[in-house]
């Protein structure tokens, strides 16, 4: 068998193939040199190996024969027959004896050689499955580690989830009452258009009553020139005594007078509580009101001094003599009347009124009625303390006596909201 197989491999070696033409560059002749020598390694490769398969095959068959042999020597038959039949010695044939011997503990030791064999098969196999067993062992820990990581990412995101959901509840709740706040902001902002409007409507309102009471201002105010150029005008001589005429009685306008100068004194109220406390206009108001109070006071000094007049006949003898009854009327009817200079809420220019009464009889209840104010305020004076000096001294009585400062009185009126007085 082993001959023909050699027989087979001499067939196919390239040593018995004819030697290729030489034809060609040196170049090409040189490259095919190189092509034959790798073919010729390719083939003694691959004959180098199938000839050790092929003795690996005889020798286990080899092995398998005779394996077969001994047993067929020791038992009488082949390991494939059924029948065991005991291989009978004769008793007088050592040699027979000894062969047998030898060959069965050939075979035993050839079945231990097995046996180990395969002992050393399955510890390299328990080895592999113990590596196997192992690298699963490893790969399932790693996968458990992985599931452990996995179910704690699963965790997290469950948990970042329950947070993002508690805060698109947040948001909403917001959102909501953002949408509330708007609503509202909304209503209100409906309201205020509404009050601007009303607003505006009262501004235009309030400016037509502000140039209506600006005419009637202007007429006022030429009313009050009117009257005083005709009080100038119709202010009577009397007749001559000792040269001085003294008028017993005022004239017959003095009543009529009297009444304009009441009605002046309402038309200025009525314009005064038209306008804000801090308006300019009541600046005017108080100026106009001073100037006819020193106006009404002029005209009584007039009445008083142009009654008395001088006699044509003493004209040039008695200057001197007649100017001292002038001075002393001027003197008495200024010492009649005092001087009050008010300060109102927050408005840094004072108003002045005169009162026909001496310094030290003046009292709250005509300092009330001079000023004539609506509402409730409360009245602050200056004064002269021995302790303290200069102060402002309250009085909240009517019948009071109001202190004075310099020959005239200082006062400031503060709005009363209801708060207790010091004791």
């Amino acid at each position: 068998m082993g001959g023909s197989q050699f027989k087979c491999l001499s067939s196919v070696s390239p040593l018995s193939s004819p030697r290729a033409p030489a034809a060609g560059s040196h170049s090409d002749r040189q490259q095919h040199q190189e092509n034959s020598a790798e073919s010729q390694d390719a083939v003694e490769v691959a004959w180098e190996d199938s000839i050790n398969e092929t003795l690996e095959k005889e020798v286990q068959e080899t092995r398998k024969m005779v394996s077969a042999l001994q047993a067929l020597l020791l038992h009488g038959s082949l390991p494939e027959d059924e029948q065991d039949v005991p291989l009978t010695l004769d008793p007088g044939n050592p040699e027979q004896q000894l062969v047998v011997i030898r060959t069965r503990l050939d075979q035993s030791m050839e079945e231990a050689q097995e046996l180990k064999r395969e002992l050393l098969r399955c510890k390299q196999e328990m080895r592999n499955l113990q590596g196997v067993k192992e690298a699963q062992q490893q790969r399932l820990c790693t996968q458990e580690a992985s599931i452990l990581q996995m179910k704690q990412e699963l965790l997290r995101a469950s948990m970042t989830t329950d947070e993002i959901n508690n805060q698109n509840a947040e948001l909403q709740w917001k959102l909501e009452e953002c949408n509330r706040l708007w609503g509202e902001c909304k209503k209100e902002s409906g309201q205020k258009d509404r009050l601007l409007q009303q607003f505006k409507q009262k501004l235009e309102e309030s400016q037509k009553l502000q140039s209506e009471m600006q005419r009637e201002l202007e007429q006022k105010n030429g009313m009050i020139q009117e009257l005083m150029n005709g009080d100038l005008q119709h202010i009577p001589m009397g007749a001559e005594d000792n040269g001085y005429s003294y008028c017993g009685n005022p004239s017959p306008s003095m009543s009529g007078q009297a009444e304009e100068v009441q009605l002046l004194r309402e038309a200025l109220r009525s314009l005064r509580n038209n306008f804000r406390e801090h308006d300019p206009q009541q600046h005017t108001l108080d100026t106009l009101e001073q100037g006819i109070v020193s106006l009404i006071d002029r005209l009584h000094v007039l009445h008083t001094h142009r009654g008395r007049g001088k006699s044509p006949r003493r004209k040039g003898q008695h200057t001197d003599l007649d100017s001292w009854p002038s001075t002393k009327i001027q003197q008495s009817s200024a010492s009649s009347y005092t001087k009050i200079l008010y300060f109102s809420g927050k408005s840094p220019t004072p108003s002045m009124i005169t009162i026909p009464k001496r310094l030290g009889e003046v009292t709250l209840k005509d300092v009330k009625a001079a000023v004539d104010r609506e509402g409730n305020y409360r009245y602050h004076f200056k004064a002269l303390d021995p302790e303290f000096g200069t102060v402002k001294e309250e009085v909240f009585l009517d019948g009071a006596i109001v202190p004075g400062w310099e020959g005239k009185i200082v006062a400031w009126l503060e709005e009363d909201r209801g708060e207790e007085r010091p004791l």
